[in-house]
């Protein structure tokens, strides 16, 4: 796994829609124990061996694979028998509310969790190495392959299948339409299930992604793409996303890219 201790901190990052990550490590044999507090939130994802995590009077057992969590000010003790392999997050503490918010950041009432499908994880944290060997390094892809990697921490067998069909054509149609209104009700219908089974079937390849927010998500890496890839007015990248009104497009772009699309382009295109 070629992932050393990367510090992401002075990175700016052009979006504030996932906690940015300050610092990145990997520990194959992890042998120190800890006893400190931290000033940080981490999680600390143990893939092998085991060990103890105290938490003052409470031990905890720890027994890989699973996630450790720290918090602010809260003196902790804890580390592997022998060894154990560790990868850990350290977001700074001013993420702590959000973590809480997104309701994967619960370390006092389990700061140790167990982890369904380490396969997953190792994936996950396969994806994160490639973005940490870019060149330049793209923090805001490295927020979310590290959210990617926390939200693998929760996959089980049978959230996670391998292959979907349906899944994908649900995933190809709303690519398709990022500017017009979505009948889910008729998508439904035209895959021969109610609205609320293709919700539930959707959640379990999207945990935490609702059809909107995939839909923002694709709208904005288009957008994104078309303007750093190519010479075409904004106008015409409009159009060609499917918005005949050129400023509704580039409305909806501010919003979620807090910059318009020009400042955009300005900012990010590589002269060629």
């Amino acid at each position: 796994m070629d992932i050393k201790v990367s510090h992401l901190k002075p990175y700016e990052r052009r979006f504030a829609i996932l906690p940015a990550v300050e610092s990145i490590g990997y520990l194959p044999r992890k042998t120190t124990l800890i006893n400190q507090s931290f000033r940080s939130c981490n999680f600390s994802f143990i893939l092998s061996g085991h060990g103890e995590y105290r938490l003052g009077t409470v031990s905890y057992a720890v027994e890989a694979p699973c996630v450790l969590l720290q918090w602010p000010d809260e003196p902790m003790y804890y580390g592997p028998e022998s060894s154990w392999e560790e990868l850990y997050l350290i977001y700074p503490r001013q993420t702590q509310e959000l973590l809480r918010n997104s309701k994967t950041f619960y370390p006092e009432t389990a700061p140790v969790r167990h982890i369904p499908m380490l396969s997953a994880v190792r994936e996950a944290i396969d994806r994160l190495a490639q973005r940490l060997n870019e060149t330049p390094i793209d923090p805001d892809a490295v927020d979310l392959a590290c959210w990617e990697m926390v939200m693998a921490s929760y996959a089980t067998p049978a959230s996670r299948p391998a292959e979907n069909p349906r899944i994908d054509q649900i995933e190809r149609r709303l690519q398709n339409n990022l500017a017009g209104h979505v009948d889910y009700h008729a998508l439904a219908a035209s895959l021969g299930m109610s609205l609320a089974t293709l919700r539930r079937r959707w959640a379990d390849y999207h945990p935490g992604m609702s059809f909107s927010r995939y839909r923002e998500s694709c709208f904005l890496q288009e957008s994104c793409r078309r303007l750093i890839e190519s010479d075409d007015l904004i106008k015409e990248i409009a159009a060609a996303m499917g918005f005949s009104d050129q400023y509704y497009f580039s409305r909806r772009f501010r919003r979620l890219a807090r910059m318009t699309p020009s400042e955009y382009r300005r900012r990010y295109r590589v002269a060629h």
